[in-house]
C-alpha cells in the first residue's frame, strides 16, 4: 500500500504550490507552477480563472509524481479578495479579479458610507475588498452582471469545481468586506446594500471542516484517489502561521515574502483594535489573530537586484552584504515602496535611501535594505509588545527563511531567537495540517499544528550585535519620522 499523505495546495498571486506530507509532517513531494495575471496602468489585475486552475492541477500532479503517496485529504490555502462571478451554467463571466486590483476606489467609498450605518460591519472596506469590486463590475458592465448567479472567491471556486460544494472558510469570507466584524457570518445589512443574496455566496464552514470527496472524474484528472476528501482551508497568512506551529500565544510567525506579514495569537478579541494592527478569528477556534503587515519586503530585494545588479543572484548580494559592517556605512533606508500599513499607516510613504556618498557600494545598499526590513520587523514587535502581546520567539517562513544571514540579523536586531522551520513553505504545510485535522488524523487543529511543525535551526541573538544595531535603528526611525502620519 502506498504511504498515506495529506495534500496542501497554496494559491498565491503568481503561482500555485502543492505539498504532500505524511502524518508526522515529513515532506513527501512538492510541485509548483506559475501563472501571470495581466496588470494595466489603471490598476486592473486580472487572469482567466482556468489559468489558475491548470497551474494548480500541474502543481498537484508534479507533487504526486515525485512521491507516489496516496492522498487521503486535501485543503487549500489562498489569497483573499480574488473572485469570479459565474452564470447559470457555472461559466465565468469575466477574468478573475486579483486581490491587489485597485480599480474600485469609488465603490469602496460607497461601501464605507453604507457600512457606517450598520452595527457590527467592517468599519472601512477598501478598494481591494471583493464587495467593492462587485459594485464596480455592476456599475461598468451591468448587462453582463445581470447574468451572475454566484460570486466565488478563489478557494470557493476550487471547492465548487472539485467537489460540487460551494463552500468557504471564515477567514476567506471576511475578505469580501461583507462579513461581520466579529467573524460570525455575513452581515445582512451589507448584503442588502450591495444587492447580493446569501445564496449567491459560498456557504461558510469552520476551517478544517470535511466538505465532500473530490468528484471521481476530477480526481482522475488531478491524479488523486476517488475517495480523496476535500477539507476547508484558510487564508494564506493564517495557513502559514499554522505551518509555523503558531498554535498558542507567545509565538510570532513572520513571512518575509513579497510582503512582510507578522501573526501572533490572543485568547480575547481586542476592542478597540490598536492602530496598524488587524484582528479576527484564527483557524484554531480558541484564538484570535493579531496581524501586522508591510506591503513591500522581499520584493524590494528583487527590485534592487533587477535594476542595479542584474547579473548577480540574491545569494551573491547577501554574501557581499555580509562583508559590510553593521549600519551599512551610515546608509539609512525605508523599504516602504508602496506606503506603510503597520505599525503606523501612511499610504503616501515611499522608499528612501539616505546619507549616500560616492564611497558607497552596491553591497552597502543591499545591506541597508536587509537592515531596514529587519527594523520593520523590530518596530512591529515593539508595537505588539506595547499593546501587551510581547512574543517569546520568532518563526520565519516564506522565501526570506532560506537566507540564514538575514535570519541571524533578525535575531540580533530584535533580541529574540529566530527559528527556521524544516519546511519553509509553511502555507502549504498549514493547508496539509487542515486536511489532516479534517480527515481525523488529529483530535484538533492545534494538535496537528504542534505535532507537524519542526524547526531545522535556531538563530540566537548576540548581545553585542544587538547593541550595535540600535544606532542604525534610531537613524531608521528618524528618517521615518520625516513623513508625518
Amino acid at each position: 500500500m502506498k504511504d498515506a499523505a495529506y495534500l496542501g495546495l497554496d494559491l498565491g498571486g503568481t503561482g500555485a504550490k502543492a505539498g504532500l506530507f505524511n502524518a508526522e509532517g515529513s515532506l513527501l513531494g512538492l510541485g509548483q507552477a506559475r501563472f501571470e495575471p495581466q496588470i494595466s496602468p489603471a490598476g486592473h489585475a486580472e487572469i482567466a480563472i482556468d489559468e489558475i486552475y491548470l497551474a494548480a492541477r500541474q502543481a498537484v500532479r508534479q507533487a504526486l509524481a515525485s512521491s507516489g503517496a496516496r492522498v487521503l485529504a486535501l485543503a487549500i490555502s489562498s489569497q483573499g479578495q480574488t473572485f469570479v462571478a459565474l452564470d447559470e451554467d457555472d461559466r465565468p463571466l469575466h477574468p478573475a479579479i486579483m486581490w491587489y486590483d485597485s480599480r474600485a476606489a469609488e465603490q469602496a467609498a460607497q461601501l464605507q458610507a453604507a457600512a457606517a450605518h450598520f452595527s457590527g460591519a467592517v468599519p472601512e472596506p477598501s478598494a481591494i475588498a471583493t464587495a467593492s469590486k462587485i459594485l464596480w463590475l455592476r456599475a461598468q458592465r451591468p448587462e453582463l452582471m445581470r447574468r451572475a448567479r454566484r460570486y466565488l472567491l478563489l478557494p470557493d471556486y476550487f471547492a465548487y469545481r472539485l467537489s460540487g460544494e460551494a463552500v468557504t472558510d471564515p477567514n476567506t469570507a471576511a475578505t469580501t468586506a461583507l462579513y461581520t466584524a466579529d467573524g460570525f457570518g455575513y452581515h445582512a445589512g451589507l448584503l442588502e446594500a450591495v444587492g447580493l443574496e446569501l445564496a449567491q455566496l459560498a456557504r461558510v464552514l469552520p476551517c478544517g471542516s470535511p466538505v465532500a470527496p473530490v468528484r471521481p472524474e476530477l480526481a482522475a484528472e488531478w491524479g488523486l484517489a476517488p475517495e480523496t476528501l476535500l477539507v476547508t482551508g484558510t487564508n494564506d497568512q493564517y495557513a502559514g502561521a499554522l505551518g509555523a506551529g503558531n498554535c498558542r500565544p507567545g509565538i510570532l510567525s513572520e513571512t518575509s515574502g513579497t510582503c512582510l506579514a507578522m501573526v501572533t495569537l490572543t485568547e480575547q478579541r481586542l476592542e478597540p483594535v490598536p492602530r496598524g494592527l488587524f484582528t479576527g478569528r484564527f483557524p484554531i477556534a480558541a484564538y484570535y489573530y493579531l496581524l501586522a503587515y508591510s506591503k513591500t519586503a522581499g520584493v524590494v530585494l528583487d527590485w534592487f537586484r533587477k535594476n542595479f545588479a542584474p547579473t548577480a543572484s540574491l545569494e551573491d548580494l547577501t554574501q557581499a552584504a555580509a562583508g559590510v559592517p553593521i549600519g551599512a556605512h551610515g546608509v539609512s533606508m525605508l523599504p516602504t515602496f508602496d506606503g506603510a500599513i503597520s505599525p503606523r499607516p501612511n499610504q503616501a510613504l515611499r522608499g528612501v535611501f539616505a546619507n549616500l556618498s560616492l564611497q558607497h557600494t552596491s553591497a552597502d545598499l543591499f545591506r541597508a535594505i536587509l537592515e531596514a526590513l529587519s527594523f520593520a520587523l523590530h518596530e512591529n514587535i515593539l508595537h505588539l509588545s506595547a499593546n501587551g502581546f510581547a512574543p517569546e520567539v520568532i518563526r520565519s517562513i516564506g522565501g526570506g527563511a532560506r537566507n540564514d544571514f538575514w535570519l541571524q540579523m533578525k535575531a540580533d536586531v530584535t533580541g529574540l531567537t529566530v527559528e527556521k522551520p524544516a519546511v519553509t513553505e509553511a502555507a502549504v504545510l498549514g493547508a496539509a495540517m487542515l486536511a489532516a485535522s479534517g480527515q481525523g488524523a488529529y483530535r484538533s487543529l492545534a494538535e496537528a499544528s504542534a505535532a507537524l511543525y519542526r524547526p531545522s535551526r535556531l538563530f540566537n541573538p548576540d548581545p553585542e550585535r544587538h547593541g550595535a544595531y540600535q544606532e542604525a535603528y534610531q537613524r531608521y526611525q528618524k528618517l521615518r519620522c520625516r513623513w508625518p502620519d
